[in-house]
């Protein structure tokens, strides 16, 4: 497949495989001097992983999506948060049953002030991984929730536990408030929080912007991601120096 990216009007030119069409869709790109936002914790407690890698080539920083003819990455910052235990697991006893993960069921907060701009709560989650229905990307959210915490930034919390949901689009919420619970629906491998921000109301549709939490407690590491799941994390020292602000490094362990 041939292409070309015109830097000055982001128009992306390119030929299908097996095609002769020159075809042309308009790319989103992100203004790299946008300084990023602090915002709150969408979650409280200890050993959070935070997990992503840009490195990843499926993982939400590398992955387009086209809406209305437009090429964006909604997931340019996203950050998926799992809970583990003091030894690493993140499940006890079978990790097929997903009320065993140690994050499901966890409440889920609102990072900062603001109007609720959408909800959905139309999925049904299966009680087994191994159970779980194949999603497309239109439907990888599962149960989710928008706000609108300023002017054309939008907080989404994806794959939410039905029912969970406790706010409804226009209700205003105040950071640190339970907006619903961590679940298992949409497109996902095991219960965990799916969080970023961007700029428009739409999942897919949105450009992912950049943000950080206004505090947090970096207490390990995975140098490994290999040992993910398996093994405890390299610890760090309880030192002041601990004390984020930011975006968490990749694959850390934090407290909020």
């Amino acid at each position: 497949m041939g292409r070309d990216l015109n830097p000055l009007n982001n128009i992306l030119t390119y030929i299908p495989d097996g095609d002769h069409t020159v075809q042309t869709v308009s790319v989103s790109t992100q203004l790299i001097n946008k300084q990023p936002l602090l915002i709150g914790s969408p979650l409280s407690g200890d050993n959070w992983a935070a997990i992503y890698d840009p490195a990843w080539e499926r993982g939400h920083r590398r992955v387009f999506f086209t809406v209305d003819g437009t090429y964006r990455i909604p997931g340019r910052f996203a950050i998926d948060f799992i809970k583990l235990d003091s030894s690493g697991r993140f499940a006890k006893g079978s990790q097929d049953s997903i009320k065993n993960w140690y994050g499901y069921g966890a409440d889920v907060l609102a990072v900062e002030n603001g109007i609720i701009a959408a909800t959905v709560d139309t999925f049904k989650e299966s009680q087994t991984l191994s159970a779980h229905p194949a999603y497309d990307s239109s439907r990888a959210t599962g149960n989710y929730i928008a706000i609108k915490i300023a002017p054309n930034i939008f907080a989404f919390y994806e794959h939410l536990k039905p029912g969970s949901i406790s706010v409804k689009v226009g209700n205003r919420v105040k950071a640190g408030q339970v907006i619903a619970s961590i679940g298992f629906t949409g497109q996902s491998t095991g219960p965990h929080l799916h969080f970023h921000l961007a700029d428009r109301n739409s999942p897919l549709g949105a450009e992912g912007i950049p943000y950080g939490f206004k505090k947090f407690v970096k207490i390990g590491t995975y140098q490994n991601f290999e040992d993910f799941g398996k093994k405890r994390w390299s610890p760090l020292p309880h030192t002041s120096n601990n004390v984020g602000i930011g975006l968490p490094a990749s694959n850390s362990i934090l407290s909020f």
